[in-house]
């Protein structure tokens, strides 16, 4: 794994090296955490208006984010749904997304189309447990022509847990990176390189035969310490020059896992 460029990238190469001390002595603003939900299991059995007829499924995902240490006053927001009966394109509808419920409906008012879905949790979303569906609590009302109304019998809105980064603010100017679910107290390597690829860590290296999603420009940009909870933040002020020009990837050298790939834009 090579800490140079070459010269070309001169510009991006200086970016790194100052970055390694400007970032360490900064003050770093209180992080902004995210989590993503996945909605599992989750039916609807229309007992109210149609009884005896079969249960169908919802499926969906929302993300939730908020400041670190203030989980509760977070704001949440749907990624994808799926309804059965009606569904409707995400922004011909209103979301609500709290600690303790979801509640969707449909923007404007139409004679025989509605949606009215109200989920409500026995726990509270929380970062890393799932929490169940209420079946009592949680309703609908579903019209398309028909209306189908009764109850969310099950389900649970589940948190990704998987080892990530998240790439916040616009270059050329300061930004924020943050990794969650790393090994607790673990040391994270913060790669880059100038193209996505398929690169295995050769013999020598920490994490040897692993493959990457970066391509063989990869080279070390920062080591990070995860803390008690798996997670880092780095901030760093980035130059234009290196806006849209390097991608980077985490990787956990005690677990050897990976993240996503994320392009500095």
């Amino acid at each position: 794994m090579r800490d140079v460029l070459a010269s070309p990238r001169s510009c991006v190469r200086m970016w790194v090296a100052l970055a390694c001390l400007a970032g360490a002595s900064a003050a770093a603003p209180v992080p902004t955490r995210q989590v993503t939900y996945q909605l599992n299991d989750v039916w609807l059995l229309p007992d109210v208006s149609h009884p005896g007829q079969s249960a169908r499924q919802m499926t969906g995902s929302f993300r939730w984010t908020y400041q670190d240490g203030d989980f509760e006053n977070g704001s949440g927001q749907m990624i994808d749904l799926n309804l059965p009966w009606f569904n409707p394109a995400l922004e011909d509808l209103n979301f609500t997304i709290e600690t303790g419920s979801i509640e969707i409906t449909l923007k404007g008012s139409y004679h025989d189309r509605g949606v009215d879905v109200s989920l409500h949790f026995l726990e509270p979303l929380s970062p890393n447990q799932p929490s169940t569906v209420d079946p009592t609590r949680s309703t609908f009302d579903l019209e398309y022509g028909v209306s189908h109304k009764g109850h969310a019998i099950s389900g649970t809105a589940d948190p990704d847990l998987s080892f990530a980064l998240l790439l916040e603010g616009t270059c050329p100017t300061d930004v924020r990176f943050t990794l969650s679910h790393a090994t607790p107290n673990g040391k994270v390597a913060l790669l880059y390189a100038f193209s996505e690829g398929a690169f295995v860590l050769p013999t020598g290296l920490p994490c040897s035969g692993t493959v990457l999603g970066l391509d063989n420009t990869l080279a070390l940009g920062f080591m990070l310490t995860a803390n008690a909870n798996g997670g880092a933040t780095l901030n760093i002020s980035v130059p234009g020059p290196a806006c849209g020009l390097i991608s980077l990837q985490a990787l956990d050298l005690s677990s050897c896992d990976t993240t996503n790939v994320v392009l500095l834009q």
